[in-house]
């Protein structure tokens, strides 16, 4: 077969003919069955890899991108040589997110993935399985909030309400369209966490992070995931650092002033709208928004310098909870500002992205400037194997060459 008709036809096609040709009774008897290594060039749908890098905009970002997860791919393939896969195929992907800011800095984000396709027994042959229990990702530019959501968050979201006019974004007076990723107040930047071992993981680029300790793993189970991360980073210069209280106050009366802007166009829209709840809603929003600001300034002014630099801590429950105790509106209170918390139950120090990290490079905004690994497995012995090897072989200082 040739190398045109391979790239042509889905592999999931070739594999549907080995199923056949593969007799079996029960998923056991394929435990041992050699597996298949397929590279990201090797993806079953020729358009879905026409448009691994569609979401970056230029061609030099592109390339960028394109070489920096070849080498990822190349690093990878070498962590299994010698390595015996049995009982399922291990398969490539690239992915791009497109574009974000972290700071002020406009970075362009994309991803590496491997994931254990198993094989399972049906009907007495051989058939792969589409969906993937243990997969492994790397971020460039990126921290997967997504997975990590338990521990680190954007405790205040991005958007101002139920309508989004843009009043969230920093130059909010030429922003276009709200599906453009433009620079967002500082508000929308801070992330809040609850795990001190996990912001020492981001910060030295040392060790890892793993969301379930190994005490707590139960044996042979398919249904928890575990995920394990690694970041990898520039030396000494910490990713995130502290907000402090002076900064979170002056970061909420600048939101309070962006929703000046905002209630009144949401008025007009619901009204268009013949929104009967206007009322009761956004009645007296301006009374709100002004005794918000109004404790704010207090805040700042009652306290002394030391004070106002020590971090940010917050407690996102107990002040929703203190806003529904007072009887106020809802909808023109959201982030009203009642105390600022120090270690009680459920409270949360915030950081954000430390102003000296990331930079923007001449070379494009997909240069990596961070990596994170996550390998997501399950307790069972198939997975623990890709695991434990990737653990022992996968060259991260080869990794750590690539961030600049």
């Amino acid at each position: 077969m040739n190398k045109t008709f391979f790239n042509i036809v889905p592999i999931a096609f070739l594999l549907a003919q080995q199923s056949f040709a593969q007799e079996c009774k029960t998923n056991a008897d394929l435990d041992n069955t050699p597996g298949k290594y397929l590279t990201a060039a090797q993806y079953s749908w020729p358009a879905v890899r026409a448009e691994y890098f569609k979401n970056l905009t230029s061609a030099a970002d592109k390339a960028v991108a394109k070489q920096t997860l070849n080498q990822i791919e190349n690093i990878e393939a070498k962590s299994h040589d010698g390595f015996n896969l049995t009982g399922g195929n291990w398969e490539n992907y690239y992915s791009t997110k497109g574009y974000g800011y972290y700071g002020k800095v406009k970075l362009a984000q994309y991803n590496f993935e491997s994931s254990l396709h198993e094989y399972f027994c049906m009907n007495g042959k051989l058939k792969r399985n589409d969906e993937a229990g243990t997969i492994l990702r790397i971020y460039v530019n990126a921290i997967p909030t997504n997975t990590l959501s338990r521990f680190l968050n954007y405790p205040f979201g991005s958007s101002m309400g139920d309508y989004d006019f843009g009043f969230q974004f920093q130059d909010w007076k030429n922003h276009k369209s709200v599906n453009v990723n433009d620079p967002l107040i500082s508000l929308f930047n801070y992330f809040s966490c609850n795990n001190e071992q996990l912001i020492n993981a981001i910060n030295s680029g040392e060790g890892y992070f793993q969301d379930v300790a190994e005490k707590d793993i139960k044996p042979n189970n398919r249904n928890n995931y575990i995920y394990r991360y690694w970041f990898i980073k520039k030396k000494e210069i910490p990713v995130l650092v502290p907000v402090s209280r002076k900064e979170y106050l002056q970061s909420l009366l600048e939101y309070y002033e962006r929703e000046k802007l905002y209630f009144p166009k949401l008025i007009a829209e619901l009204t268009s709208n013949h929104d009967k709840g206007i009322e009761h809603s956004y009645g007296n929003w301006e009374g709100d928004v002004a005794d918000k600001m109004a404790i704010v300034k207090k805040e700042l002014e009652t306290h002394d310098e030391k004070w106002l630099s020590g971090q940010a801590v917050i407690n996102r429950i107990e002040d929703n909870s203190q806003t529904y105790k007072a009887g106020l509106k809802e909808r023109t209170n959201y982030n009203r500002f009642w105390k600022f918390h120090d270690g009680e139950n459920k409270s949360q120090p915030l950081f954000k992205i430390n102003p000296e990290y990331f930079i923007t490079n001449k070379a494009g905004a997909a240069v990596p400037q961070l990596m994170t690994v996550a390998f997501r497995y399950v307790s069972m012995p198939l997975s623990l194997r890709l695991f434990t090897n990737f653990t022992k072989t996968f060259d991260f200082e080869a990794v750590k060459k690539m961030v600049e």
